[in-house]
């Protein structure tokens, strides 16, 4: 586990020519006609949230639609009916969970489960949420703009534990594959582990950014974190580590599913670089988005989703011949 001891950060600069470094570009576009907010991956199909309130389903082999999931529309501040933009989506185990905004800009949650949309969370809670994401079993974790965190009983209906994570604005949220260990990083550049059943913070990482840590993901006891302050923080579970210097504000970051390959937004060019996570060393690059990447899921240690500002996901696969 990684705990609160200062960790080691060696700085590795951004070097321009890489040997055997590789331009790849998507292998598969997912393409709607709407802002992409957020996406999950369960069981072959990607699920797409949008700014006009309808989740696309594809399947991610062929990449053709299969069906659409519409929220209800909510009423405006006087009174007209306006989609219902969502926020975030998570699926497992064959269910999607939806953070949408709700009447008076307050947040709806909704749970799609077996062909049937039903709403958890009403608005009328007064709720700025900002993401939900599935925990273990049944339950799901909810993480507001106020950086409080509620652990919410899926099948009861009801919020089991509350905390507050932090004193300043949420960043963003990472949940363990068994659920246990919730990663919650703020504005004020900090990073956080919460025990998953309990909220209560078990570890308090040092991870020397030094301005709003706005994504984080997490393998295997590894972490990878990145900041408004142009940095990718590396942390191992030994407390170890180091940064990654970029470029550009690090808007979004991904991590494979055994923890060898990262991935970071690296410039206004919206270009992905890849780095080895053992190294330090930057690999190729995922060349081919035309608006501002907001966010990177590995889906197998070598295929990777990524989705932009506009209307499109691409998936990447890393073993792909360059054209």
């Amino acid at each position: 586990m990684i705990d609160s001891m200062k960790i080691v950060l060696v700085s590795l600069l951004l070097i321009p020519n890489i040997l055997f470094a590789r331009d790849i570009e998507p292998s598969a576009v997912f393409a709607v006609p709407a802002i992409v907010s957020d996406f999950a991956v369960d069981s072959e199909r990607v699920f797409v949230g949008t700014d006009m309130g309808v989740v696309y389903v594809f399947d991610m082999k062929s990449a053709k639609l299969l069906y659409r999931i519409a929220l209800e529309p909510v009423k405006d501040g006087v009174g007209r009916l306006i989609p219902a933009r969502i926020l975030s989506v998570d699926a497992k185990d064959g269910s999607l969970l939806v953070v949408s905004v709700g009447e008076g800009g307050f947040r709806d949650v909704w749970l799609y489960r077996d062909h049937i949309l039903k709403k958890v969370v009403e608005s009328d809670r007064g709720l700025y949420i900002k993401e939900a994401r599935f925990a273990d079993e049944g339950r799901a974790v909810l993480g507001t703009f106020g950086s409080e965190v509620f652990s919410y009983s899926l099948g009861e209906g009801y919020e089991s534990y509350s905390a507050r994570a932090s004193e300043s604005t949420i960043g963003d949220i990472a949940v363990s594959d068994d659920g246990s260990k919730i990663l919650f990083s703020d504005e004020a550049g900090s990073i956080s582990i919460l025990d998953g059943a309990t909220l209560k913070t078990v570890s308090t990482i040092d991870s020397a950014h030094l301005d709003k840590v706005h994504s984080v993901a997490y393998e295997k006891g590894v972490l990878v974190s990145g900041g408004h302050d142009r940095r990718v923080g590396v942390h191992f579970s030994d407390s170890s580590g180091y940064y990654i210097k970029s470029d550009f504000p690090v808007f979004c970051v991904g991590l494979s599913p055994d923890a060898k390959i990262g991935v970071f937004l690296s410039g206004d060019d919206q270009a992905l670089q890849l780095f080895d996570l053992k190294s330090g060393k930057l690999t190729d690059r995922l060349v081919g988005h035309g608006a501002i990447v907001n966010q990177i899921r590995f889906v197998a240690n070598r295929v990777v989703l990524t989705s932009e500002r506009g209307g499109r996901v691409f998936l990447w696969r890393l073993d792909a011949e360059t054209q």
